[in-house]
């Protein structure tokens, strides 16, 4: 049987050393008969070119030979190799990017917050959900919206309005978007009515700012959709490839349509 311990220290392996590497040592383990370890040992360590590598493998070897002695090299090469399969499917699976716009005094290789919403919407076939608290003057982005419409993408935007949000914002959505996009688009607003008031009379705000394209991609930013939040803050955001939280956020918006909290306008 593998213990907790074993199990674990599989993990951190399969997750810190290259897969290159991982494979030499697993064909390594399953040439292995009972009992060879010992002599083995040497020739395993010396397969990983990295100190820390080669500490994270000698580790596992201890724990191997600790608490589960009777496993072959076999055993610990398939439990390898099914750790590398799970960790290399995960990667793939869930992948975030860090996105930022404003002072970047390193030149760290960040994806800028315009860029990234526009290759989303750019990329984006079937379907695209933008929800956003202010909108106003962005040509580039009704330019991609557009060319999305063109190519038979269903777009669907939640948007503030002056009227809906209580006068928190002062510009609509076609002093942005224009007639064509209003016109070709689903817009929702989220109805006053169905927003909490606190004891002063005060209102809640649609302040969510995030994209979903093809209920594959989620974009979550700090940034609304306006000139200032492109070029001018400091925005942060992540760019997430996954389809599970991608459609959650779809789930979210559809219940919000159906129980009447989001009104097409």
């Amino acid at each position: 049987m593998f213990s907790p311990n074993l199990l674990e220290q599989i993990r951190r392996v399969a997750q810190e050393v290259p897969v290159s590497t991982l494979d030499a040592l697993i064909q390594a383990l399953m040439r292995m008969n009972q009992g060879e370890l010992p002599k083995m040992r040497h020739n395993l360590l010396q397969l990983i070119p990295r100190a820390a590598w080669r500490q994270e493998f000698n580790h596992l070897i201890e724990i191997w030979q600790a608490e589960t002695s009777d496993l072959d090299g076999r055993a610990i090469a398939i439990a390898l190799s099914t750790a590398v399969h799970c960790q290399t499917r995960m990667r793939q699976d869930l992948s975030v990017e860090l996105v930022w716009t404003g002072p970047n005094p390193e030149s760290f290789p960040l994806r800028r917050t315009d860029q990234t919403l526009l290759q989303l919407i750019r990329d984006a076939r079937h379907d695209l959900l933008i929800v956003s608290f202010a909108i106003y003057n962005i040509p580039e982005i009704v330019g991609a919206l557009i060319a999305a419409l063109d190519r038979g993408v269903n777009i669907r935007i939640v948007a503030e309005t002056p009227e809906a949000s209580d006068g928190k914002i002062s510009f609509g959505l076609s002093s942005t978007f224009g007639a064509e996009v209003l016109r070709r688009s689903q817009l929702y607003v989220w109805l006053k009515a169905k927003r909490p008031v606190d004891e002063q009379g005060r209102y809640g705000s649609l302040h969510a700012k995030c994209a979903v394209s093809d209920r594959q991609h989620l974009f979550v930013s700090s940034a609304n959709l306006t000139e200032y939040a492109m070029s001018l803050n400091i925005e942060m955001g992540v760019l997430i490839h996954n389809q599970s939280l991608a459609e959650q956020v779809i789930q979210q918006i559809d219940s919000l349509i159906l129980h009447g909290n989001l009104s097409i306008c």
